[in-house]
């Protein structure tokens, strides 16, 4: 049995893919230690393995003033001061970090005291954290392959996502099933201009879309007078329903990516211009790149975006998307066991 330390919070992008990595983990028969931030989400997914936690006072430095920045670096070296007394008490065996600035302390305490440290990128474009820390790391893991950068001792692994193994009858196999989403939160952009677009196709669909936390009015409203429509503020399982579906219009996120790959589901992806480093935009070009759909950017004509419309719901060889998936291993499965090859 190791003691293998995971560090991330602040985001589903960086702690779901800990959380299936430390599941695994656990059921393997290693004892899980979590250091995370003050948010609710890595608490409920550190408790959901019965990790210990522990939890850090550390916070992001980009995009902040410069008052705001300068406190976030004394946390930052205050949370690593921690991160090594609590190094010395758990005694990890092994750490990985899954990006994002709680990784930061957490991979410097692992270099002073010469920890085994392993890094995990879920996007295209590597964060801040991981690319500072790779020049630390025995292996950098790869959730999806670099779009511009290269990175030493890096191995393609894929995203630690939730794997189907059903699927349920859809409910008209004579209309096609669309998937609408922009995640937990919603999308301003994909909630104002989808349902106008999809009304055109009321003969010929069905649709089910999240509309985020707060949206669901103004969705409802903007499908009218649309019926074969289905709003859910959030999905709790949103993996069966991308499955049920003959297509997706989503943001860019790299998990979302990473279990439509698995499932073999394409469609359009709108990319979140917000994006830091313009990371959605270049794992959507991959996922079109590789023949898993379209992209469509905010400021691009939206005729552009009823064209494509057109040719997914029009015409069945557009939905002929590339579903040669060559490795079905879960990724959580080739990390652990790289990190436990590692140095035999």
């Amino acid at each position: 049995m190791n003691n293998i330390l995971v560090a991330a919070a602040g985001t589903g992008g960086h702690v779901l893919p800990a959380y299936r990595f430390a599941k695994h983990a656990k059921t393997s028969g290693n004892k899980i230690i979590w250091i995370g931030g003050r948010r609710e989400i890595e608490r409920k997914y550190a408790a959901k393995v019965n990790a210990d936690f522990y939890s850090l006072g550390a916070t992001g430095v980009r995009g902040k003033n410069i008052f705001e920045s300068s406190r976030a670096i004394f946390n930052l070296g205050f949370s690593t001061v921690a991160c090594i007394f609590n190094f010395i008490k758990t005694k990890p065996d092994i750490i990985v970090v899954f990006g994002g600035y709680i990784s930061i302390p957490v991979g410097i305490a692992a270099v002073i005291l010469r920890k085994k440290l392993f890094t995990h990128e879920q996007n295209t474009v590597l964060g801040t954290a991981n690319k500072f820390l790779s020049k630390f790391a025995k292996i950098n893991f790869l959730g999806l392959p670099l779009h511009h950068e290269s990175v030493s001792r890096a191995k393609l692994v894929g995203n630690p996502v939730d794997v189907l193994t059903q699927k349920d009858k859809p409910k008209d196999t004579n209309k096609l099933n669309i998937y609408v989403t922009g995640g937990s939160l919603g999308s301003e952009f994909i909630n104002t201009n989808i349902p106008s677009l999809l009304c055109q196709y009321s003969e010929k669909i069905q649709i089910i879309h999240q509309s985020g936390i707060g949206n669901s009015d103004i969705v409802k409203e903007n499908y009218k007078p649309f019926k074969n429509v289905e709003i859910s503020e959030y999905i709790e399982d949103p993996h069966t329903t991308m499955q049920n579906s003959d297509f997706v219009i989503s943001r860019a996120g790299a998990l979302t990516l990473s279990e439509l790959l698995i499932i073999g589901r394409g469609g359009i992806i709108i990319p979140l211009p917000s994006a830091i480093d313009n990371h959605q935009f270049f794992n959507a070009e991959y996922f079109s790149r590789i023949g898993m759909g379209f992209i469509f950017q905010e400021h691009e004509d939206i005729n552009k975006l009823k064209n494509i419309l057109d040719e997914l719901i029009l015409n069945e060889g557009f939905r002929k998307f590339n579903v040669d998936v060559e490795d079905k291993n879960p990724a959580e499965k080739k990390m652990l066991e790289s990190i436990l090859d590692y140095g035999k």
